[in-house]
């Protein structure tokens, strides 16, 4: 009955930690400051020299599901038109 007792303490004490939850990664790719891409199309994105790293990914385009912050996105449309500019 004394080991139960004890568990039971252990139990409390260990409720009484402080959790901390990991934060949503912060967007520093600069997704907002590139708003004007919106609307071009696949070729015209593809000639722009972009300084960090980023990826075209059209409506059927394979990705991968990796979270990379200083990555920027381009989503297409069908018909190959910028309609999403986000960081990941």
């Amino acid at each position: 009955m004394r080991i139960y007792s004890i568990f039971g303490l252990c139990l409390a004490l260990a409720a009484c930690q402080e959790v901390t939850v990991a934060e949503k990664p912060t967007e520093s790719c600069g997704a907002e400051e590139m708003s004007h891409l919106m609307g071009l199309q696949r070729a015209q994105l593809e000639s722009i020299a972009f300084s960090q790293p980023h990826r075209i990914l059209g409506p059927d385009d394979a990705a991968t599901m990796d979270f990379r912050g200083e990555r920027v996105n381009f989503a297409l449309n069908d018909s190959g038109t910028v309609v999403r500019i986000y960081c990941g």
